[in-house]
């Protein structure tokens, strides 16, 4: 990301990133690129929207004050919140959590409680904005994908992020990976997704289908049992019977019917960024979320990362297939927080600048 050499210089500002998610709202405070306060509220809290914003604000008034500076030099505020959002009107269409919240314009919103300009953003665009603009790999072409109960994504195309027409750019979990007859059937309603496969449920469903279809031992079938009889002692009876967690322990321990459960999971989710590859064409593809296998720091975390690697390479167009890396994210829970920041101050950089050229033509 070369900085034209015709854009005239804008200084460092103070921007704020709010991240709102179902449990927690993450706060944090930064001068140009670096975070000089941060913190974190109960989503649990707040009633409505402008409860967490005005405690946001409060936050913001106190971080800046100890950064000798005033709300005054606040420059903007960005949102980033999980869900289908109306980019015209920022209002929350469709979401897994926050059902309350449907239909509230958090534009609005948070401009009527911080009287400055805003901006509001997915929450996977805001975590792709996030680490192409802060993580290990600095970028202006970049796809993420968050692995978890769902799959999320975000797209970078010229350092922007890329929302679509109807808020659902990015969707790669919702990309179809099975069109058989017995495709799974995902948590949307529709079959063969990726989600269906490749996110917390559907890696149990992967190691369970292998346990039927086997007699192997493994830790995977004593843990199953294990939990089945926790349940049948349980009144509420929601004893979990496997976790993507226990499936990752097993397969760093050896476990053959584990290991092959992650090289499933590898091997959907390499079909589905080689389809991400050859339409956006990132030179990063990053992988966020809780479902991580380990990450670089295990075996098995590494063996999953060349599976989905191999399996896209497979797939691709030989140029794509050789240069897309593929890796994991580096800003953890910060991400979010950190792009919708960004997001904000991109915005409000856009409207300096747009000044800056009207009052340089006038003078003409």
């Amino acid at each position: 990301m070369n900085p034209d050499e015709n854009t005239p210089f804008i200084p460092p500002s103070f921007v704020m990133g709010i991240d709102l998610g179902g449990t927690s709202v993450k706060l944090g405070l930064l001068y140009g690129d670096e975070v000089v306060a941060r913190d974190q509220i109960s989503t649990a809290h707040c009633e409505e929207p402008s409860d967490a914003f005005r405690q946001a604000r409060e936050f913001a008034i106190d971080a800046l004050r100890q950064n000798d500076a005033t709300f005054d030099d606040l420059e903007s505020v960005g949102l980033a919140m999980a869900g289908v959002i109306d980019e015209a009107t920022a209002t929350l269409m469709e979401t897994a959590n926050l059902h309350s919240w449907h239909g509230i314009g958090f534009h609005q919103e948070l401009a009527r409680v911080f009287e400055k300009p805003v901006a509001v953003i997915n929450d996977a665009n805001a975590a792709a904005l996030g680490e192409s603009s802060f993580g290990q790999h600095r970028t202006d072409s970049l796809s993420f994908l968050t692995l978890g109960t769902g799959i999320g994504g975000g797209i970078i195309v010229s350092g922007r992020p890329i929302n679509g027409s109807h808020g659902c750019g990015g969707e790669i979990g919702h990309v179809t990976i099975d069109h058989g007859p017995d495709a799974r059937r995902c948590g949307c309603g529709r079959d063969g997704h990726l989600e269906a496969y490749a996110g917390a449920a559907g890696i149990v469903q992967t190691a369970v289908e292998l346990l039927e279809q086997s007699d192997q031992p493994s830790s995977l079938r004593e843990a199953r049992r294990s939990a089945s009889r926790s349940a049948s002692r349980s009144a509420s009876r929601s004893a979990a019977v496997l976790t993507p967690e226990c499936i990752s322990d097993a397969a760093e321990a050896g476990d053959a019917i584990a290991i092959e459960t992650v090289r499933r999971t590898g091997v959907h989710l390499g079909r589905a960024i080689a389809m991400l590859a050859h339409i956006a064409d990132p030179s990063v593809v990053l992988l966020g979320g809780a479902v991580n296998f380990g990450g670089n720091r295990s075996r098995t975390g590494r063996r999953f990362l060349k599976t989905i690697h191999d399996e896209m390479a497979r797939l691709s167009l030989v140029q794509t297939g050789s240069t897309v890396k593929i890796d994991f994210a580096s800003l953890g829970n910060d991400a979010g927080m950190l792009g919708a920041a960004q997001h904000a101050r991109q915005l409000a950089r856009q409207r300096t600048l747009n000044c800056i050229k009207v009052r340089q033509h006038e003078k003409r």
